[in-house]
């Protein structure tokens, strides 16, 4: 347990000793289907980045971190973030921000904190948290907060579920290649398509409900 809290400016002055917040680009590579590895989120957009600010934080943005979720450089350096090269912002961040866990690179985030999307009780979340702790990085689980109603705007769990919801929605409306409702054309009568949904959890009540929006 730690015996400080972790963004403890020590007493020092304000100006001198403001913590700084790194975003790390989640190494999104699209080929020519616009598909490839990596991730196309960012997990700090401008407002929140803005409002960390003020504050008292400042946040340095790696370069194209934001592009492929629509938030271009300029949007995060009109707000007043420092847009650098990766290593420049794993250098000069003392809490570092992340969709998924930069684990190549925890020998350069030693005495730093990361906050991440963990999955501490998965077999992949297991072997990241062993990795941070044996190179001596703090990791800070988002998905390990708790599912109260006060944390709400925190439970990344339940508002990605929701997104995948939605779309999964979309891909099979796309691959069923039908009208979703009765239709009656010059061109002859479709019966209403049914959907299934498997489950009925946070991702199971959107897909219901986008079902139900598209007839």
């Amino acid at each position: 347990m730690a015996t400080a809290p972790l963004l403890s400016n020590d007493g020092l002055d304000q100006a001198k000793a403001a913590t700084i917040l790194g975003v790390l680009s989640e190494g999104y590579s699209p080929d020519a289907m616009g598909t490839g590895p990596g991730d196309q989120r960012v997990s700090m957009v401008p407002v929140v980045a803005q409002q960390l600010m003020k504050d008292g934080y400042q946040v340095c943005v790696e370069k194209g971190a934001g592009i492929y979720a629509g938030f271009a450089d300029a949007a995060y350096a009109e707000v007043g973030c420092s847009v650098l090269p990766r290593g420049q912002v794993i250098g000069k961040a003392q809490v570092v921000f992340a969709m998924e866990p930069p684990a190549r690179e925890f020998g350069l985030l030693r005495g730093k904190v990361l906050v991440s999307w963990v999955g501490r009780l998965l077999d992949k979340g297991k072997d990241i948290v062993s990795q941070a702790t044996a190179a001596g990085v703090t990791l800070i689980d988002v998905t390990a907060v708790p599912r109260i109603t006060i944390a709400q705007k925190l439970d990344v769990l339940s508002s990605q579920a929701k997104v995948a919801g939605h779309r999964a929605v979309i891909e099979a409306t796309h691959a069923f290649g039908r009208f979703l409702t009765a239709e009656m054309t010059a061109a002859g009568k479709y019966p209403p398509s049914q959907t299934f949904v498997l489950g009925c959890g946070v991702a199971g009540l959107a897909a219901i409900g986008t079902s139900k929006a598209l007839g």
